[in-house]
């Protein structure tokens, strides 16, 4: 009798979950309870950026990181590209669940595990004996010393405020890196996650590798709304190299600030020096016959002007990005005091063997 329960109860969920779910907040959540939660506080949630990077492209220019990506296991989840579906990657996180060490959702009445098969068949990270979370922090590590290592001016004043905790973090894996460390990824992108549902101000990471997770699980997106990342504003390349002050010389890039082409400024002075200009008698001056150094001479203001009104603009970007990660950083420090007061009272209330108190159960999927 039980073995016959158990066998229809399968056939009547392997038949419900045929039908297709329609591209509406009735397919995306089951219980319509949780509606209206979703459509006040989640459904206009941010999701962050998309990029990505070409590995080859660095490569032609010399670059050491993609090989130090590859050796991470990286370099997959780094070129990453494609369309991405921003609804049910909302309703991916809106329905995210840590509990006893395992993170789960459900899309569309798929219930989706982040486990070994998924980081190690979507985001092609290895998963080693030996990781470590270095995200959580090293022992003896020595962030000041770390940051000014990878200055290209270590002897100049640092900015300290690229030290807060955001930027504490960048350091560690920068470390972690260089120094060939197995860095547990899955432990890291699994945390971020956790803390993007939790602090409303985070912006939702990881759009593409969430998109290809829900294609890979067997999530129906026929009918959903699809976007399609460009290349422009999302690879990493040339622009990037601009913002960062890099120039290219051929095959070689360097920063502006080593670029010293004394030489050929003055080769070029020479030349213009033993040409001199004929000048015009004032009453055959005109339009066609006036001295070609004044009309070039506006060019070069025109020049000079527009350089420095990018040059202000990338200013004004850097500036508010800035303020963004510092803002981003102290909520990511006290979600992180937060979930660290959780588990302190929840291990005092198991030694001393306190019962909790009675709670609204947590909401289902």
């Amino acid at each position: 009798m039980a073995d016959s329960r158990r066998h229809r109860r399968r056939a009547v969920g392997a038949s419900s979950s045929s039908q297709p779910r329609p591209a509406t907040i009735d397919g995306w959540i089951s219980d319509q309870g949780k509606h209206a939660d979703y459509v006040t506080s989640w459904q206009e949630r941010r999701i962050m950026a998309v990029k990505y990077i070409r590995l080859d492209f660095f490569r032609f220019y010399g670059f050491q990181f993609p090989e130090l990506f590859n050796d991470e296991g990286l370099s997959n989840l780094v070129e990453q590209k494609g369309c991405i579906y921003p609804d049910l990657i909302r309703v991916f996180y809106f329905n995210l669940r840590y509990q006893d060490g395992i993170i789960s959702t459900k899309v569309k009445g798929v219930r989706i595990i982040l486990d070994d098969d998924v980081w190690t068949n979507v985001a092609q990270l290895p998963i080693w004996d030996d990781a470590v979370k270095v995200h959580l922090g090293l022992q003896d590590f020595d962030r000041l010393l770390t940051f000014k290592s990878f200055l290209r001016h270590p002897e100049q004043q640092t900015n300290r405020r690229q030290l807060l905790v955001g930027g504490f973090k960048d350091l560690l894996l920068l470390y972690g890196i260089l120094n060939h460390i197995h860095i547990d990824w899955p432990a890291l992108i699994a945390d971020t996650m956790v803390k993007a549902k939790k602090s409303h101000s985070y912006q939702f990471p990881y759009a593409l590798l969430i998109s290809r997770i829900l294609e890979y699980k067997g999530v129906n997106v026929e009918g959903e709304f699809v976007q399609a990342i460009q290349a422009v504003g999302s690879e990493i390349g040339d622009t990037t190299f601009r913002q960062m002050g890099f120039i290219t010389k051929g095959c070689i890039l360097i920063h502006k600030d080593d670029d010293h082409p004394d030489a050929d400024e003055d080769d070029d002075i020479d030349t213009h020096m033993a040409e001199p200009v004929n000048a015009a008698a004032p009453s055959d001056a005109g339009p066609s016959t006036m001295p070609s150094s004044s009309s070039l001479s506006m060019e070069e203001h025109f020049a000079r002007l527009s350089k420095q009104l990018e040059d202000m603009s990338l200013a004004q970007r850097t500036h508010f990005e800035e303020i963004y990660e510092w803002q981003q950083s102290v909520d990511e420090y006290m979600v992180d005091q937060f979930l660290d007061l959780d588990v302190r009272l929840s291990n005092i209330e198991n030694h001393l063997n306190i019962q909790p108190t009675e709670r609204s159960p947590s909401p289902e999927f």
